[in-house]
């Protein structure tokens, strides 16, 4: 049989490639990771968070889960060949940047000698080290599922696993944060997380090679 009559022979009948169920695959990686570092909060706080506190910290949980949408969606188009995120990367500029507004409104709001109280707080030594280390579980979760994808910028997609799973980190974290400083959450908060992205962006090209 010629080379060409069999391609045809397989081919026939074979209609299109199944596509990779990307969603499905990433939102288990994101339950996965949301699981671990919540669960990791909770066990850290060792109680119960009551609505009111919940109230009292809406602007950690809306900074993180900001950066999580943008997260997100910058590792389902990395994990394809042919990727777009020019949109979600200004998308994650634009997150860090309102949440430095607010801090700045922080700094306006009080007199010089308070400004040390909120930068610092009483747990900027932690803070960014927790947020990175309760995003290793997502961390690895994303780099594993990014794995059976097709990434093609590996560093970029390292990158987005990091930030990804730095705001799930973060959103465990801020069950157990005593600051309500905004600027101390922009500053120690997007440290954690670009320190998660970091560690992703070294990890990329190592784990992602397919």
């Amino acid at each position: 049989m010629k080379t060409k009559d069999f391609i045809d022979f397989l081919a026939t009948g074979a209609g299109p490639a199944p596509a990779p169920n990307t969603t499905k695959k990433l939102r288990t990686a994101l339950l996965t990771g949301l699981i671990a570092s919540l669960g990791i909060g909770l066990l850290v706080n060792g109680v119960v968070i009551t609505p009111s506190a919940f109230a009292g910290r809406w602007f950690k949980l809306a900074y993180a889960m900001s950066v999580l949408t943008a997260g997100w969606i910058l590792v389902k188009q990395l994990s394809r060949p042919i990727s777009r995120v020019s949109k979600p990367l200004w998308g994650l500029v634009l997150a860090v940047l309102v949440m430095f507004g607010f801090g700045a409104t922080d700094l306006l709001s009080v007199s010089v000698e308070q400004y040390d109280a909120l930068f610092f707080g009483q747990s900027w030594l932690m803070c960014s080290l927790l947020i990175l280390l309760f995003s290793l579980p997502a961390l690895a979760a994303a780099l594993w599922t990014m794995r059976t994808l097709a990434p093609t910028r590996l560093r970029l997609a390292g990158f987005s696993a990091g930030i990804f799973a730095g705001a799930q980190g973060a959103l465990g974290y801020f069950l157990i944060c005593p600051e309500d400083s905004f600027l101390f959450v922009a500053v120690w908060y997007t440290l954690g997380m670009v320190l998660s992205g970091l560690l992703g962006m070294l990890l990329g090209p190592r784990v992602l090679q397919w």
